[in-house]
């Protein structure tokens, strides 16, 4: 009997056992966890933030933000740019705005100084052979600027040698650098800020129907013309491209008829990506993109990131083309099929 209670005291017991296997399990687990999160929290992450978040300005448009001293990372005029890292910057903006185009768009920034400064801004698209030019009449915090700029996600901002290290930099120039990290910004020298050429840009390289009505929507429009100028200059000079003569298509595009919808709103509403699936079309641009050309796309998402304000200017102009291509089925089968564009194009 003695020998059998021994036996059964030195038995293993079955709950001590699982017990024991159990701890162990949990012990591995959390050693895992620990690990992943160690590894998570070690990730940088770079925070989502819109103007509205990062600026602090009161109803009258007065900033309550001091100015910006970061040190610069901007390249000097005289060292040529190169295309590299275009890869890795279009899918930062597809990610962000659903535009997934590989395309090279130089953006030229220049301002005037004072309490309400005037902004100047040039877009051109080296791809499509576009060109896009502003002139804001923005706010201290330039968040109208910084706005347009974010929508239209340059390659490169360029700036006037003296608004970028090493002399004192601009606000502007110190915010983008906040607000659009990822984007290369580069120099030029201040004699490439010409009205006088950017005129002669207009005069040469626009399509010859638009040459006027561009003169007298640019009249006094000194900033946004020398922005053109820039960016031209910029173009020859980094690139090597020479644009053929009434071969681009220049557009000046006023800010004060558009509406402004913020990045974040752009992105909750799934106005241009869908937030689960990136390469999915379910979202609002992927709805209503039915065009044919590249052009086509970029005036569409131009149109919904900024949609215009003035009926007598935009809407109704639009609306009765809308009603000429819906009751002449004919004429609209042509336009699809690109004859007329293509016409138009030759007899230029």
């Amino acid at each position: 009997m003695d020998v059998n209670t021994e036996r059964f005291r030195s038995m293993p017991s079955r709950t001590a056992s699982r017990s024991s296997s159990s701890y162990f399990q949990s012990s591995d687990s959390q050693a895992h966890l620990d690990h992943t999160a160690a590894r998570s929290s070690l990730a940088p992450r770079r925070p989502q933030a819109s103007l509205s978040e990062y600026f602090g300005y009161d109803h009258s448009g007065n900033s309550k933000r001091p100015n910006i001293s970061r040190p610069s990372t901007v390249r000097p005029g005289s060292r040529p740019g190169t295309a590299s890292g275009r890869k890795s910057r279009n899918e930062t903006a597809s990610s962000i705005l659903g535009f997934s185009e590989a395309q090279t768009i130089v953006c030229a920034v220049s301002e005037a100084r004072g309490v309400s400064p005037a902004v100047g801004i040039a877009f051109v698209n080296v791809s499509l052979g576009e060109a896009v030019i502003s002139q804001i009449c923005d706010n201290q915090s330039y968040v109208k600027t910084i706005h347009k700029i974010q929508l239209s996600a340059p390659s490169r901002i360029i700036f006037m040698t003296t608004a970028c290290p090493p002399n004192n930099p601009s606000t502007l120039f110190s915010l983008i650098q906040d607000l659009i990290p990822e984007t290369q910004i580069d120099a030029i020298e201040r004699s490439a800020w010409s009205e006088t050429e950017g005129l002669e840009y207009i005069h040469n390289l626009a399509f010859k129907d638009d040459i006027k009505p561009l003169k007298v929507a640019t009249q006094g429009k000194f900033y946004a013309i020398s922005s053109l100028a820039a960016a031209m200059k910029y173009i020859q000079q980094h690139f090597s491209i020479n644009f053929v003569p009434h071969s681009l298509r220049i557009q000046y595009r006023p800010s004060e008829d558009t509406m402004m919808i913020d990045i974040s709103a752009i992105q909750s509403l799934e106005i241009m990506q869908n937030l689960r699936n990136s390469k999915s079309k379910d979202s609002l641009f992927g709805l209503l993109n039915h065009t044919c050309t590249p052009m086509g796309s970029r005036m569409l998402r131009s149109n919904m990131l900024q949609p215009p304000t003035r009926p007598d200017l935009f809407i109704t102009p639009r609306y009765d083309a809308l009603d000429e291509l819906t009751t002449n089925e004919e004429m609209f089968l042509e336009i699809r099929k690109g004859k007329f564009c293509s016409d138009s194009i030759e007899s230029r």
